[in-house]
């Protein structure tokens, strides 16, 4: 344009009124945590905008010109944090059109509007965009930023925006002016909102690259390879990277295919069983193992959406031992491996072996101070079972139908499922394919997965299940004192668990809870409960499964099922012999302090329990011992809150 007529014309223009709104865009993201954090809720991050002084910035008479009046600017600052420790978070910085002029009919073009933004420290302006209009942007955007992770305090940017008419813009009564004196004065307005967004939703990420580069970030050492595959090895403070959340329970990664496959095994025990009449973890349909049956036709059923989540078919090296734990088995049948394919298994001794070849058995991160059953033989000389022993870790071995050990199940991943978290004790990675949100006051309770977190009367409980609609909650811890002491009661004054002949008073447990306990609980939750079918009918060491049909109505199919009669319905019960967590769950003391009842009478005068080791036996049933009470919850029970997480627990109520 030409100056001398621009100078000229200014004098006959009043110029347009350019009106700068801020808008806020608070942005705030909760993160499930998973297992073991303390917090209810994980903050990713914020990010909001503030103003200097107000939310509006007005340049009246506007005319054009090379650049902005410097004098004049919006002002405001971004501040934000990202607690989250996986990925940055970035900011974008928006122009949007704003609101329509109350007088005015004509907005002025988008490239005859110019900004610039211009960055703050200490004082001195840097320019970080210039010279643009909204033909220029992308998507309306001037300007994109990060906060980076594990920002825990507020950190503040402040910027300025510019705006003024380009230079090149004509106005006269021309044929060629973008606008006669007229309009210009009378109809051209210019409105802009100023959007701040942030990006913080938890990032996938593939599980398997995001678990290779955790280990190649450690410098400790993590792991050892071999015939292409990669083992987590290593001590407890150093394996922190390696766990998963995934229907309800917490895992470890153990091991690393070459097709990207991995192998996990639950943190802790699930439930204490025998390993079977033999050390023959599978043959045919028709012979196998009590552990078979509970990983693969019991527990399996427990895990969501597990047909896209792990590998069904997979080959589990049952291999006979040599009666050394760092014996390498064959692999190939052809070399002599023995292979079942089963969805779900147990490590084998060689597998364990690997986990702590950069440590010790003492300090490996398996270790978690109870018994618990490996997959094959000891050796080919031996009709015993490789176990490992609670105080060192050590692997051992023994018969295989006389005990019942505790059971740590474990399963092979699908390659490159997608994941968030960053995999430590505090915020595993979780399973995109598992998670499934709560709906607040319409997610029944009976829909949910055993192993989630339930909030019952201000206390922590487990899902063991879904009997006959209601759902099953077991105590995650036992049932103490005021000083935090395990309380010690005989189960009942006979092998048989709420028996009407029974004695009954507060030193059975069968009485006490269902009376004394009960009548404890706040009323809310009292009025959650339902009675519950128990199987009480004797079951020696052997198959567990005789107490688990028991329990289960005529319609529902259970595998290898023989229902049986001795049963007791009541509100207040214990764990059967095989149920979901009917093991050591937590470390709450030593020796008979820690024995646990379990409900099944095991003879005519002893009954189920399970021990400090994690180890299942039979007690004599005047005995002393604690217990973790389980219940049973109406088919109406609704989620109020929570996310069934150890940190995040469903909070639950009858429906509104």
């Amino acid at each position: 344009m030409d100056k001398k007529k621009n100078a000229m014309l200014s004098t006959m223009i009043l110029g347009i009124l350019i009106v700068v709104l801020g808008i806020t865009y608070a942005v705030v993201v909760v993160y499930d945590d998973i297992g073991g954090v303390e917090n209810s809720e994980l903050v990713l991050g914020d990010i909001y905008m503030k103003y200097a002084e107000n939310n509006s910035l007005s340049l009246e008479n506007a005319i054009p010109s090379i650049g902005p009046d410097e004098s004049k600017y919006f002002e405001f600052t971004i501040s934000g944090k990202n607690t989250y420790l996986e990925k940055d978070i970035y900011y974008e910085i928006i122009l949007n059109h704003g609101d329509e002029h109350a007088t005015r009919t004509e907005r002025i073009r988008d490239d005859l509007l110019k900004f610039r933004l211009v960055e703050i420290k200490d004082n001195v302006e840097t320019i970080v965009l210039d010279d643009q209009n909204y033909d220029n942007l992308q998507n309306e955007r001037i300007w994109v930023n990060t906060i980076s992770k594990d920002t825990k305090t507020d950190i503040e940017i402040t910027y300025r925006l510019y705006m003024w008419i380009g230079d090149e813009t004509k106005i006269g009564n021309t044929l060629d002016a973008d606008y006669d004196l007229d309009i210009w004065n009378n109809q051209v307005y210019g409105s802009i909102k100023v959007n701040v967004k942030g990006d913080l939703t938890p990032k996938t990420l593939n599980l398997t690259n995001s678990i290779k580069s955790s280990i190649a970030e450690k410098s400790c050492k993590t792991h050892v390879e071999e015939d292409g595959i990669t083992y987590i090895s290593g001590t407890k403070d150093c394996i922190d990277f390696n766990y998963v959340w995934y229907s309800g329970k917490l895992w470890r990664i153990t091991a690393i295919y070459p097709d990207g496959t991995m192998k996990l095994v639950t943190d802790g025990l699930i439930t204490s069983i025998s390993y079977g009449s033999s050390y023959e973890f599978y043959v045919n349909k028709s012979h196998t193992s009590y552990m078979y049956q509970w990983l693969n036709e019991d527990f399996l059923d427990t895990l969501h959406n597990y047909k896209n989540v792990i590998v069904t078919d997979y080959k589990w090296n049952v291999t006979s031992g040599n009666g050394s734990v760092s014996y390498k088995l064959p692999t190939t049948e052809a070399d002599g491996a023995t292979l079942v394919t089963t969805p779900v298994g147990l490590l084998n001794s060689y597998e364990y072996y690997k986990s702590y070849q950069n440590a010790s058995s003492t300090n490996s991160y398996l270790q978690i101070g109870y018994l618990w059953w490996l997959l094959n033989r000891y050796s080919t000389t031996s009709e015993n079972v490789w176990y490992i022993n609670g105080n060192y870790g050590t692997a051992r071995n023994m018969e295989p139908s006389g005990n019942a050990n505790g059971i740590r199940p474990t399963i092979v991943i699908k390659s490159g499922l997608a994941a968030s978290g960053n995999g430590t004790i505090n915020s595993p990675y979780r399973l995109s394919d598992d998670k499934r949100d709560a709906e607040a006051n319409k997610t029944l309770l009976n829909t949910r997965t055993s192993g989630e977190y339930v909030s019952f009367n201000e206390e922590l409980y487990r899902i063991v299940g879904i009997e006959n609609d209601t759902t099953k909650l077991i105590k995650a811890d036992f049932l103490k004192d005021e000083n935090d002491n395990i309380i010690t009661k005989n189960v009942a004054s006979t092998t048989i668990f709420g028996k009407d002949t029974n004695i009954k008073n507060d030193n059975y447990w069968d009485y006490y809870l269902n009376n004394t306990w009960k009548s404890s609980l706040d009323d809310n939750y009292e009025n959650m409960l339902v009675r519950g079918t128990y199987f009480v009918d004797t079951t020696p060491v052997g198959n567990y499964k005789e107490a688990v049909c028991a329990t289960i109505s005529n319609t529902i199919s259970i595998k290898n099922c023989e229902k049986k009669t001795g049963t007791w319905t009541g509100y207040v019960g214990l764990s059967r012999y095989g149920d979901m967590y009917a093991s050591q769950q937590v470390t709450s003391g030593s020796g008979s302090t820690s024995f646990m009842w379990l409900i099944t009478p095991y003879d005519s005068t002893y009954v189920w329990g399970v021990n400090y080791t994690g180890g299942a036996a039979g007690f004599l049933y005047a005995g002393s011992y604690g217990v973790r009470p389980t219940i049973h919850l109406k088919d109406t029970i609704v989620i109020k809150s929570g996310t069934g997480t150890k940190g995040n627990p469903f909070v639950v109520g009858l429906p509104n």
